[in-house]
């Protein structure tokens, strides 16, 4: 059989096949039909728009940092087009984010809670703060441990002090005074319980007082100091205390009452046991 008869056999089959089926015939004809008519609906209800270059917010990664992580899931859930290229997109920049208020903040509580050094000395003052607080209960419940055992002024002065010129130039006191006077201990007992009420110009001019609240290397540092301190104003005298609180290091102070408090326990300890080995 030839390819024309092959062909005239194949129409006449379809021919036939669509008389005697209209309705399979109709549906043939009719679906493009509605194709074609719904495209060209489409086309009328939505005119063409010119859509520029898209560019899309990039999305971090997790080992980038949990803040651009999460920022780049939230913030991009429906995937926004922007026509200019995006801050992400920059070499070295992982977020779209970066001066955000929450980025910013968890960048500055970032630096402040693991980077800047004031804060993270607010533990340690904790510590010093427990260690004093210690130290108070000792002076209040047995004083007489601590009696006898000052701290040095000099200890507790900050490493850039002003006190000590202060008194060289403006008071003027003469520098051996001044060193009886630095190298002094001060004696914590008396602070048990605050600040004793009495008058700076008392203190100065009397040999007991002074005794009481400083331990001098030697009797000359006591009268030198006693003789040239009485001979200032009660306003020259206030003014030298408000100078040393002002150059007074109060981390040193905390760390040498730490140490005192932990002699302090430990000579307890031993007097304890030292009762204890009488007994037996």
């Amino acid at each position: 059989m030839g390819t024309n008869s092959q062909v005239r056999l194949l129409l006449w089959k379809n021919w036939t096949v669509r008389k005697r089926q209209k309705t399979r015939l109709f549906m043939e004809i009719m679906w493009p039909v509605v194709l074609f008519i719904g495209l060209v609906w489409l086309r009328k209800a939505n005119p063409l728009y010119r859509q520029h270059e898209c560019h899309f917010p990039n999305k971090a990664m997790p080992s980038s940092g949990v803040l651009p992580w999460i920022q780049g899931i939230v913030c991009n859930a429906n995937n926004p087009c922007f026509q200019h290229t995006t801050r992400g997109e920059s070499p070295g920049l992982v977020s779209n984010y970066n001066n955000s208020i929450l980025a910013r903040f968890w960048s500055d509580a970032q630096e402040l809670l693991f980077e800047d050094t004031e804060f993270l000395q607010l533990g340690r003052l904790w510590q010093e703060l427990m260690a004093m607080s210690s130290f108070m209960d000792t002076l209040r419940t047995n004083p007489e441990a601590i009696a006898g055992r000052g701290i040095k002024v000099e200890d507790i002065l900050k490493d850039d002090e002003t006190l000590t010129a202060y008194l060289l130039r403006d008071v003027p006191l003469t520098e051996s005074v001044v060193q009886q006077l630095i190298n002094s201990q001060i004696r914590p007992e008396q602070f048990a319980y605050g600040v004793p009420d009495l008058h700076l110009k008392d203190i100065a001019c009397s040999q007991t007082l002074l005794e009481r609240f400083l331990i001098f290397p030697n009797r000359w540092g006591l009268y030198a100091v006693r003789n040239a301190m009485c001979v200032l104003t009660p306003q020259r005298l206030q003014i030298i205390e408000d100078k040393f609180y002002a150059n007074l290091d109060f981390f040193k102070l905390f760390r040498l009452v730490s140490l005192l408090t932990h002699l302090v326990k430990t000579i307890m300890l031993e007097m304890a046991l030292g009762v204890e080995d009488e007994w037996v």
